[in-house]
This record gives C-alpha cells, structure tokens and sequence, in this order.
C-alpha cells in the first residue's frame, strides 16, 4: 500500500519532466544572419571586383553539445598551374585528395613550424601518378604553394567543429537546431581579415549584420593569388 501512494505520489513529477524534455529538446536555438563584404582603397568597386566564397562557421562558447559528423573526403586539384578550389573550410578529421589534371609536375607543400609538409604530383597520365591524402588533425591555416609555379595558392581553414558554411557577400546563413547559449562565429575570406564574433543562439533570433571590411578595391584586387617570395609569410 505505502510503496503504489509512493508511485503516485511522484507520478506528476516523472509526467512534467518527461513533458519538459520533449518542450525543451523540441524549441531548438539557431544562428542566422548575412555576411557582407565592404571595400577599401583608392579603387572604386567595379565589376573587376572578383567575388570571393565567405566561410563561416560556429564553434561552442560554453560547452554546448556539438552535433556529430562523418568525416569527409575534400579533394584539391591542380590545373592550369592553379589549385582549384583556391579557399575553402574543413572540419578538423576531414582530409584532403590532391589530384593533379596537368600534363606537367607540380610539388606541392605547406609550411608549418611544427610538420612541413610537402608531395610530388606526377603529370596527369602518367603511370606513376597518384592522388596523396592529407588528414587535417590539427586546427588552424593551412597556406598551400607549388614550388616549381608561383601563381598555385590555395588556403584551407580548419575548425574544431560541423556548423560551416560558404556563402557570397550579401546571401544569408543559418545555423538550426543548436544549444542555446553563447557561440563564436567565425567569418573569414581570403581578401579580408578573421573575425570572431560572439552570439547568442535563441529560438527565432534577429538576424545579425556582419560586414567584412576587404583589404582590396576595385581593378580585380579580389583576385586570390599568391605572389612569388611572399611563402615565407604564411605559416599555420
């Protein structure tokens, strides 16, 4: 007799707590927004502006639950003594397929201060050509030259987590189904500085204004390319 009045006794409690956890597991907290690029310097914008991808991402602030994902399998090609695509962002444990489509050699390397990196792609057709993997272990920049042709660059941001996006200057993003809370949002593109900024994530928030200020103008000074010498710069 004591042990059912026991049960019905803490009955409504288990009932709200269950209803609780659906209410709560149901109202998700997002992130939205537009990114858009400004420009600076003596150039007025023009069309020669080239439109460059904007990655942005959102890493925890406050120890949030993060949604996991498989790995994925990026794949870098050289052509046209150029690596294609020249920006992009890459969830840390996602790896890298290099493939060269040139009838020509390319050596393709990082630096680091911590583990160069470097590896000779055969010309496309031949019978010792292969498509080398590199695993993204580590957080960070990883700044990507060729060192028999000056003009390949290419840049891969690598983030500690799966909420990433590319968008063009002015297109909305939108992160959904997140933990409430802080967020750091991370805005980059290669023409224009980092910037982290902090959020809240909420149920049905105001969208946020992100401006990225370039450091080009106008006359194609969107252009992503690195220039010979300069490699010594870029270190991760």
């Amino acid at each position: 007799m004591t042990r059912n009045v026991l049960k019905l006794k803490f009955l409504p409690l288990v009932i709200f707590a269950c209803f609780a956890g659906i209410s709560g597991a149901s109202i998700a907290a997002e992130v939205r927004g537009t990114v858009t690029m400004e420009y600076q310097g003596m150039f007025s914008v023009d069309a020669s502006v080239q439109p460059q991808p904007v990655s942005v991402a959102l890493l925890p602030a406050q120890g949030q639950h993060v949604s996991v994902r498989r790995p994925r399998l990026h794949r870098l090609e050289v052509v046209g003594n150029r690596i294609s695509p020249a920006f992009f962002t890459a969830m840390k444990g996602d790896s890298i397929r290099f493939k060269n489509l040139d009838e020509v050699y390319h050596e393709i390397f990082f630096l680091s201060s911590g583990k160069p990196w470097s590896v000779r792609l055969d010309r496309a057709g031949s019978n010792h050509a292969v498509s080398p993997e590199m695993a993204l272990d580590q957080s960070g920049t990883r700044h990507f030259f060729c060192r028999i042709h000056s003009k390949s660059y290419a840049r891969v941001d690598i983030v500690d987590t799966p909420y990433i996006a590319t968008v063009q200057s002015g297109r909305p993003f939108q992160f959904v189904g997140l933990a409430g809370g802080r967020w750091t949002l991370r805005v980059a593109t290669p023409t224009a500085e980092t910037r982290l900024i902090e959020v809240n994530a909420i149920t049905a928030p105001p969208p946020l204004d992100v401006k990225l200020m370039s450091r080009g103008g106008g006359q194609a000074r969107g252009q992503l390319n690195a220039q010979s010498g300069v490699e010594h710069l870029y270190h991760d």
